[in-house]
């Protein structure tokens, strides 16, 4: 993959992110990465879905268990615009199509 990072030093509002992390981004994955700088540990957040056409600065984020309200999060720092939401899976949980910005996008 081919991340490139998008946002540094973002606080998220979620219990997981208590930290400050590096936002990166693949756009070929249409994947989004937290990286801890302290530790290196990192975190993809995103979900592929594979039959779901999404444009190139798009992503799925899903919205249940341990991601839930993420992708809210995400676009409370300006890091993603929600599109749709999308339920997913035998259980209709809910993911959300998002578009990826960039540090010269506005929200």
């Amino acid at each position: 993959m081919a991340w490139t990072t998008i946002r540094t030093a973002v606080t998220l509002d979620l219990p997981a992110f208590a930290e400050p992390v590096e936002i990166h981004h693949d756009p070929a994955q249409h994947a989004l990465l937290a990286l801890d700088p302290a530790t290196g540990e990192s975190e993809v957040l995103t979900t592929r879905l594979p039959d779901f056409p999404l444009l190139p600065d798009e992503a799925v984020v899903k919205d249940w268990s341990e991601h839930s309200g993420l992708p809210r999060a995400l676009a409370e720092v300006g890091v993603v615009e929600l599109l749709d939401a999308i339920a997913v899976g035998p259980f209709a949980a809910t993911a959300h199509r998002v578009r990826v910005l960039t540090a010269g996008d506005a929200a």
